[in-house]
C-alpha cells in the first residue's frame, strides 16, 4: 500500500505484576482499540489480548506473555502500519495527520502550525504551536480540515504562550 509507513501508536515503559502484562504509554486517545493486533516484538508476532486502564497508562495483556517476557520488552516502542490502524470515529484523529497543520484563529489570526502534541490519558491532549498551547477539546478546537492542512481555533487569549 503507498504511504504505509509505520506509525508510533505508543510505548511500552515496564513490566505490571506477574501475569505478564506490561504497562503502555499511548499516542492514541484509546488503546483499547488494540485488542486483537499484532505486534513483532523480540522477533516473534505477539497479538493483544487485554488492554485496560491504569492510573495515566495503560495495562497490555500480550497473549501467551508471562513476566519474563514481559520484562524483556521494557522500553518497546509499538508501531503499526497506517493500513491496520484502527478506523477513528468522526472528529478524531491520529497525531500525525495533526502535526503539521497550521493553525489560526476563528478571526484569522495565525498561531503558526501544530509542532507537538502533548499526551494526557487524564484529560485533554494539549497541541503546541510556536505561538500557543490548544486544548484538544470542542470548546477551543472548532475545525479541522486534513484536506487544506487547517485547524481553526477560538479566539481565547489564554491559548497563547
Amino acid at each position: 500500500m503507498e504511504n504505509d509507513e509505520p506509525v508510533l501508536i505508543g510505548e511500552i515503559t515496564a513490566p505490571f505484576g506477574m501475569r505478564g502484562e506490561v504497562k503502555l504509554y499511548p499516542y492514541m486517545d484509546d488503546p483499547k482499540l488494540l485488542v486483537g493486533k499484532t505486534f513483532l516484538l523480540n522477533g516473534k508476532p505477539n497479538r493483544v489480548q487485554s488492554v485496560r486502564p491504569y492510573q495515566s497508562t495503560y495495562l497490555i495483556l500480550f497473549e501467551g506473555m508471562d513476566r519474563t517476557g514481559a520484562e524483556s520488552i521494557r522500553n518497546t516502542k509499538l508501531f503499526l502500519p497506517k493500513s491496520e490502524l484502527p478506523k477513528l470515529p468522526e472528529g478524531a484523529y491520529y497525531d500525525w495527520q495533526l502535526k503539521g497543520l497550521m493553525v489560526q484563529t476563528e478571526s484569522g489570526k495565525p498561531l503558526g502550525e501544530i509542532e507537538t502534541i502533548l499526551y494526557n490519558p487524564t484529560a485533554n491532549d494539549v497541541y503546541e504551536t510556536s505561538l500557543a498551547l490548544i486544548p484538544a477539546h470542542a470548546q477551543f478546537v472548532l475545525s479541522v480540515d486534513l484536506e487544506t492542512g487547517q485547524m481553526v481555533v477560538s479566539d481565547d487569549p489564554g491559548l497563547l504562550k
